[in-house]
């Protein structure tokens, strides 16, 4: 009898410890932790966020939106305004209605590992730049970003300042050790709109642009356009270096106007001094080479046709063209690697005597560039 009933106590107590094991298995799944990688994802609104969980996001001073990693965390919206410093990649710079100038914000590294920072504007909208034409004197101020402006530090060179609509357009910077500074000034109640995304670049990214590249386009072909051309003024002092990678393949690239307006760039003949001959009358002219010396772009080793023995790099004027003195702008061809576009402007326009035939063009450029696996 003693033997069964010790039997059934050893039995109780398998059974009992098993069951505490299920318990204990069970209690353990439902609070098991699941992780996953912050992803890029999109917002209810279309922006581009970061997948986080509800807290994560919350303690970020962001706004949780549409759901991500299936479920278990929420597409986080970072934003911050006037006034704000950001070390969280994928955040916006946003305007308000209660804003005062000036306004700063401030990008710090998120991690030692960043090299470049990439500001997409989102929105942007301010103030356009003074559109003055022919007065009492010849340099005028013209192009100059006078009520408002923009502009965004780069780690070892100046920064490029930006005015009007450049809604769309982007710039890379530079990072900076010591955070990257972007400011907005002006002086008018004009109203003022923007929102620009700020992507950190890793170092070791292979995609990154290469170093100095205020602009950066992928693809066989594609167009490019100076800030502001859309609203007709190109703007002041500029110094914008405009990339574009060599696909797989490809040896030589060619560029074309993209209008008969596509391309307005100042105009000075081969002395350094102001060309009147250029403006919206029948004497408009394309110079290159020593004729441009003011506002010009420069297209590495530009011909008028792939493997030209002449060649120039610098063009500016009426119409892009390699031939100085040409009545309409043509393609131009180069196959120098790597593929780039420099835009040099000065601080001011000229405009000669009415009588003389026209003011300094001041639009700006529209180019389509197409690269091509012909080589020279």
């Amino acid at each position: 009898m003693k033997g069964c009933i010790s039997i059934l106590i050893i039995q109780c107590l398998v059974i009992s410890a098993k069951n505490k094991s299920e318990r204990e298995q069970k209690l353990f799944n439902a609070f098991t932790v699941v992780s996953f990688p912050n992803d890029v994802c999109t917002t209810s609104d279309g922006d581009s966020g970061t997948c986080y969980t509800v807290s994560e996001c919350a303690s970020l001073g962001g706004a949780s939106t549409t759901s991500c990693a299936s479920g278990f965390g929420t597409c986080c919206f970072l934003s911050k305004g006037c006034g704000g410093t950001t070390s969280v990649n994928n955040t916006y710079f946003v305007s308000g209605d209660s804003d005062t100038s000036p306004c700063s914000f401030r990008v710090c590294k998120s991690d030692s590992d960043i090299c470049q920072i990439k500001l997409t504007f989102t929105a942007f909208d301010i103030p356009q730049p003074n559109t003055a034409t022919l007065g009492t004197v010849t340099t005028i101020p013209r192009t100059q970003c006078q009520n408002a402006q923009f502009s965004a530090s780069s780690a070892g060179s100046s920064a490029n300042t930006l005015c009007g609509l450049n809604t769309d357009y982007h710039m890379y910077l530079e990072a900076s050790d010591s955070c990257n500074k972007l400011d907005f000034t002006w002086i008018t109640t004009a109203s003022r709109n923007w929102k620009i995304h700020i992507m950190q670049i890793p170092c070791t990214a292979e995609w990154k642009p290469p170093a100095g590249c205020t602009q950066y386009i992928t693809g066989t072909t594609g167009t490019i356009s100076s800030y502001n051309f859309g609203s007709s003024t190109h703007l002041p002092n500029q110094n914008v270096k405009t990339c574009i990678r060599a696909e797989q393949g490809y040896c030589s690239i060619s560029y074309t106007a993209v209008s008969t307006i596509g391309f307005q760039v100042g105009s000075y003949d081969s002395t350094g001094v102001f060309a009147p001959a250029v403006g919206p009358t029948t004497n408009a002219l394309a110079f290159s080479g020593a004729a441009c010396s003011n506002d010009y772009i420069t297209i590495p080793f530009g011909g008028s046709a792939l493997g030209a023995t002449t060649t120039v790099d610098k063009f500016c004027g009426a119409f892009l063209n390699a031939i100085t003195a040409s009545t309409a702008s043509a393609t131009v061809f180069s196959s120098q690697l790597p593929f780039v576009i420099d835009f040099v402007s000065n601080g001011n326009e000229q405009d000669a005597a009415a009588a003389a035939g026209g003011v300094e063009v001041s639009r700006g450029y529209q180019i389509y560039y197409s690269q091509s696996t012909t080589c020279p």
